[in-house]
């Protein structure tokens, strides 16, 4: 389930002289940890592109629960699709940590777009991938029991670190977090991780797991996936 974790950016694959016109355009900001950078439903401003620091992308049921569609790093972007279509901004963004971002707004992005229109292609493969990444994600929630979600969530995490160019094994995720992403609560959470844990895939540390085993982890979910297709 680890395939298509990636990074979900448009503006480093451009080409030299595309990227230099769009990063000319963009404003750095600095936000500190648990700053929210915007809220759901909030009107579009634009959209952010990363250079530092770790900024998830949740929402709030009004009893409290949370869901964590997506945690970004480095050179990922994110609020893309209210930038481009001008609707509220679907999910919540909160820096995870102190962050360095750079700011496009949707008025430049317009404008950026009318001048390249190799623009629109970039934009299109982006907006296909997040879809890809959506399809899994609710997949994952519904189908899957708790086990093969979170050996599907941290393999998703891995790769993504992986293409991000992070440390693969040592991911700097809380309990809690991954609980949130899977949909269960912490003590179930830490249930799993101590058996994945006796199974030699994974050891857990204070606000970080490392991943021991990422094959053993693959397995554990497609050893579900064929359950189901038998």
């Amino acid at each position: 389930m680890a395939k298509g974790a990636e990074v979900l950016s448009w503006i480093d694959p451009l080409p030299d002289d595309l990227r230099q016109a769009v990063m000319s355009e963009m404003k750095s900001v600095r936000i500190k940890q648990g700053a929210l950078i915007y809220e759901r439903f909030s009107q579009a401003k634009g959209l952010w592109h990363i250079t530092s620091g770790t900024v998830r992308l949740f929402s709030l049921a009004p009893d409290g629960r949370e869901l964590i569609f997506k945690i970004y790093g480095s050179s990922e972007c994110f609020g893309e699709l209210a930038a481009i279509d001008g609707e509220p901004y679907s999910l919540s963004a909160e820096a995870m940590t102190d962050c360095e971002l750079m700011f496009l707004s949707r008025n430049r992005l317009i404008e950026l777009r009318k001048k390249h229109p190799a623009l629109e292609t970039a934009l299109l493969d982006l907006v296909v991938r997040i879809a890809r990444t959506s399809v899994m994600t609710i997949e994952v929630a519904t189908i899957f029991p708790l086990h093969a979600r979170v050996a599907a969530r941290l393999a998703f995490l891995a790769a993504s670190a992986k293409a991000r160019r992070e440390p693969v094994t040592e991911l700097k995720i809380a309990q809690k977090d991954l609980g949130v992403m899977v949909g269960a609560s912490r003590q179930a959470v830490n249930k799993v991780l101590a058996e994945f844990q006796a199974m030699g895939l994974v050891e857990t540390h204070y606000g970080s797991l490392r991943i021991t085993d990422i094959d053993g982890l693959k397995r554990q979910t497609l050893r579900f996936s064929s359950q189901r297709s038998s």
